[in-house]
């Protein structure tokens, strides 16, 4: 149901929960099917962003200057600076080579000075897969039912194999035709594939990120990261099967890594839709509210390795938001969001994520302690042992 004051925004009552919960309900069964059909998973793992490209500590310096709706609500104080985690990853819910089509994601997650979980959620492309959740599951569906052919748009890791590209793209099709029907799969299909190939053409995960619809002051908008200098190009004819992790490692080896935060405003249904998600949103009226920085970092150390694996084990969700300055709003303000929430909390019980508790202080001191370091070894030495890829390193013999 919408706020009767501002109708805008989606306030679930206890029949909308109970229906959205039921309507992505299916999450749990897909993330096991990926790991009955998929050889390089042996454990569950993330129904989406399953392989790591990146991640480990960042940084947030809020801007001296925000807009009205934004001054004070949760991390948005002016001049502030917050210690956080940031990961990149490819979008689908299987390990594959990374010159294949594919969304890009990027997680940023904070917790402000009174304790509040905030998490940035993004994909390369400004507009959504689906219109709606519902849609959204029948693509999570259709991937899971083409896992045993590695997955749409995936090869057998370290192959670049054509015939084999079409055919997996071929069984994610019938898949998603087999759910929605051939009309509307065939239109979804077809914007998928046009999302994707901003990857496939892309030398770096430097790239410019949207996240989904949110509420700030019972307002709408969404936030984009925006690389500091723009130098991705098409990616030559053979990048290399981890060319995008190994662009980075050597990008944050060598210097910070920077991204601009800033908010888009909602306007009104032409320029910036709710319904249309497919759709991409006007944003020359975006306005500048934050930096966020990967500092430079040897990644080859023990340290940046620990921040790796926690990366990798934290879990994130649309929930973790402060929409006001009472902190008093619980569910995301659409109702996309409000699923991805349920669905995100389905997807971290099946594969176990690391709880909360085990690692909020590092928000708060930077710092990963003798405990959590022994967890995150754990888990990590668990997984390499079974042989379950989760990125570029655990790939390799």
């Amino acid at each position: 149901m919408s706020d009767p004051h501002c109708p805008l925004l989606f306030r679930p009552n206890a029949a909308d929960l109970a229906r959205i919960a039921e309507e992505v309900s299916e999450v749990g069964d897909i993330q096991q099917r990926l790991v009955d059909q998929h050889k390089h998973l042996h454990c569950p793992d993330r129904v989406a962003h399953q392989y790591q490209i990146a991640g480990g500590k960042i940084g947030l310096k809020v801007a001296d200057k925000l807009p009205a709706q934004l001054t004070g609500v949760g991390l948005f104080q002016t001049n502030a600076k917050h210690i956080g985690t940031g990961r990149l990853s490819t979008g689908l819910g299987t390990p594959h080579i990374e010159t294949n089509p594919d969304f890009l994601g990027a997680r940023m997650s904070f917790m402000t000075q009174a304790g509040q979980r905030v998490d940035f959620l993004a994909i390369n492309h400004p507009s959504s897969p689906t219109d709606n959740h519902r849609d959204f599951v029948d693509v999570l569906q259709a991937t899971g039912a083409s896992a045993g052919a590695e997955m749409p748009f995936i090869g057998e890791l370290g192959e670049l194999d054509l015939g084999n590209l079409v055919a997996e793209q071929n069984a994610f099709a019938f898949g998603l035709i087999k759910r929605m029907g051939l009309i509307k799969g065939s239109r979804t299909l077809a914007h998928i594939v046009k999302q994707t190939l901003r990857t496939f053409h892309s030398s770096t995960a430097y790239q410019a990120y949207w996240t989904g619809v949110v509420e700030i002051s019972r307002t709408l908008g969404k936030f984009t990261f925006v690389p500091s200098q723009d130098d991705n190009h098409r990616p030559g004819l053979h990048p290399g099967e981890h060319h995008l992790s190994n662009e980075w490692r050597a990008r944050q080896t060598t210097s910070d890594i920077e991204f601009g935060l800033y908010w888009i405003p909602y306007l009104d249904e032409d320029k910036t839709p709710l319904v249309n998600l497919t759709a991409a949103w006007e944003e020359a009226h975006k306005v500048p509210v934050g930096t966020l920085t990967f500092p430079q970092t040897d990644l080859a150390s023990d340290d940046a390795k620990l921040w790796a694996i926690l990366v990798a084990e934290m879990g994130a969700h649309p929930g973790n938001w402060v929409s006001n300055l009472d902190h008093s709003v619980p569910y995301p303000a659409t109702e996309f969001g409000t699923a991805r929430k349920l669905a995100y909390e389905l997807s971290q019980r099946g594969r176990n994520a690391l709880p909360l508790e085990w690692y909020e202080s590092v928000f708060k001191i930077g710092e990963i302690g003798a405990d959590l370091a022994r967890e995150l070894l754990r888990r990590h030495t668990e997984k390499r042992q079974a042989g379950h890829v989760s990125d570029a390193a655990s790939s390799s013999p």
